[in-house]
């Protein structure tokens, strides 16, 4: 018996791409301590909140977009004197 793939006729041939506010957050980073926080992607469910993950443990989270962004600014901001 041979195995054969069925392809329906109403599937997309490549993955729509979104065109959502968040996507610039991916791969952006801060120190928190000893701690490096990494924007890993934008949450599937809420495009308004990004998935976050902390290298020190490996745990992830979402958060706002809007609150990672003034987190990113005020790091920008603390310059050495």
């Amino acid at each position: 018996m041979n195995a054969q793939q069925i392809a329906f006729p109403f599937r997309a041939k490549q993955p729509q791409q979104r065109n959502t506010p968040n996507t610039d957050l991916i791969g952006r980073s801060y120190k928190d301590g000893y701690a490096t926080i990494v924007v890993t992607s934008v949450c599937l469910n809420d495009t308004t909140r990004v998935i976050i993950e902390r290298d020190l443990d490996g745990r992830t989270w979402s958060m706002p977009g809007w609150l990672m962004r003034l987190v990113l600014l005020e790091e920008k901001r603390k310059r050495a004197a």
